[in-house]
């Protein structure tokens, strides 16, 4: 999830860029109260839209951001509105703040947007509201919870990509490899193929960084990336026409990239999804 900024009073993180189709996601909402001012505990409200509460669980977090005991499901009180709750942020002394862990889902039949390629949508509003008997509640802060749909390419240089949400050498590995689909590709064959190699060795380190939750899925991306129609990650066949191209030797590559591409063609066939986006992306030998 999109890091947020840990000193606000309430902070939410999620995925703001899920792939086309995705109806089911999560969000993690952060209060932090003032220490010195607990007499009367703020309310949390969620305003939801079309999406619905899959889940909803809170744990509270010590000063240094431990866990003081698991997470409780969490009982929300009707607002003034049936897609509106409200629960109090009823701290402990020994906790400095509480998170509550949202699942969300949605119904593709509740609206032809959901899940469209190049859109987005409002899931819920969060607010932050006061609770003091002496005046109307007033949200002191708000959050939106938006998400756009996009294709592999999109979510991986939206979410994946971005600093913070994937660990080093990752991230890195990963930024390096998305980067060489946007090189210009060459009018000569054989430099063509090297940059083919390039690329094949850029993927050899991705899939070689530390096991863990952020790779299996950016593998799995990656796969989809270059099933999906129209995809130029790789462009082994497509490249611009330079007439002032001039011959120049090149070292022999053919074993090395022969290799690469078997790695390359077995990861495809373990990742890849039992109904395929797409053709598979073929090259010249």
């Amino acid at each position: 999830m999109e890091p947020a900024d840990r000193t606000e009073a309430l902070q939410v993180e999620f995925d703001r860029v899920q792939l086309a189709g995705t109806v089911r996601g999560r969000a993690v909402v952060r209060v932090r109260l003032n220490p010195t001012d607990r007499r009367s505990p703020p309310v949390l409200r969620l305003r939801r839209f079309l999406s619905r509460l899959v889940e909803f669980r809170r744990r509270d977090l010590d000063a240094a951001g431990s866990p003081l005991g698991p997470a409780f499901e969490v009982t929300a009180l009707p607002g003034e509105e049936p897609r509106q709750f409200d629960t109090p942020v009823d701290l402990p002394a020994e906790a400095a703040s509480r998170e509550y862990f949202l699942e969300w889902a949605l119904d593709p039949a509740d609206h032809p947007r959901i899940g469209a390629k190049d859109d987005e949508m409002v899931l819920f509003r969060v607010q932050l509201v006061a609770a003091e008997a002496d005046r109307p509640q007033t949200p002191e802060q708000q959050k939106l919870v938006v998400i756009s749909w996009s294709d592999a390419d999109g979510v991986l240089r939206g979410t994946w990509q971005q600093p913070g949400r994937t660990p080093e050498p990752l991230r890195q590995a990963l930024t390096e490899l998305l980067r060489t689909s946007e090189r210009q590709a060459s009018a000569c064959r054989d430099c063509r193929l090297r940059r083919e190699l390039d690329r094949l060795l850029l993927e050899d380190a991705v899939w070689a960084c530390e096991d863990g939750p952020e790779l299996e899925e950016i593998r799995r991306l990656l796969v989809l990336r270059e099933l999906e129609p129209d995809s130029g990650s790789i462009g082994y066949d497509t490249y611009r026409s330079h007439p002032e191209h001039l011959p120049h030797a090149h070292p022999d590559i053919a074993e090395e990239l022969a290799a690469a591409r078997a790695r390359h063609h077995a990861r495809l066939l373990a990742y890849a999804p039992p109904e395929p986006a797409g053709p598979l992306i073929t090259h010249e030998p």
